[in-house]
């Protein structure tokens, strides 16, 4: 609990350096694959946006998601990959292959869906190399090119409104 606590200290500084020398990113013409970063603290199951992604139009194979849970249980059964603080050392450092892997795909959009205030989601974010990053409006308003006004929740309001402007423009 503690080394937790520290770690997302650390994190946080970290983040905050990194974001104040944050590149802008140029998101490709359309989107044929999909991340989602996912607080898997949050009582909304992932499940219920990406099945609202797939009555949009999205294949199931052009999803990936990755779950951060802030302590993962043994009994703990995950449909998709899934990190913790155990597997982001203090340095920053991601020792989780997986999470590697996710984070050095080039994803056409990154869904960010998670509240801004946790230092290891921003952080897991900014690491991804994901061409157009989309969430939820922040006080912090670097990490995405694309923000929408609504709560966790409501995950349909949020998968409406990205569709809409992502056909706005011409994303879609």
């Amino acid at each position: 609990m503690f080394l937790n606590i520290i770690k997302s200290f650390s994190l946080k500084n970290k983040v905050s350096k990194l974001l104040s020398n944050l590149p802008v990113s140029h998101p490709g013409d359309s989107i044929y694959s999909i991340g989602i970063i996912f607080d898997g603290n949050i009582s909304l199951n992932i499940d219920s946006i990406v099945e609202e992604l797939l009555k949009h139009g999205i294949e199931e194979k052009q999803i990936n998601v990755l779950i951060f849970k802030d302590k993962i249980n043994k009994k703990d059964n995950f449909k998709f990959d899934a990190v913790s603080y155990k597997d982001i050392n203090l340095s920053g450092v991601i020792i989780n292959s997986k999470a590697e892997q996710f984070l050095n795909f080039q994803f056409d959009l990154l869904i960010n869906y998670h509240d801004f205030e946790k230092a290891p989601l921003v952080y897991l974010s900014y690491m991804s190399k994901a061409n157009f990053k989309v969430g939820f409006t922040s006080k912090d308003k670097k990490l995405n090119q694309f923000m929408i006004n609504t709560n966790t929740n409501n995950y349909q309001l949020f998968v409406d409104e990205l569709f809409k402007y992502l056909t706005i423009l011409n994303k879609k």
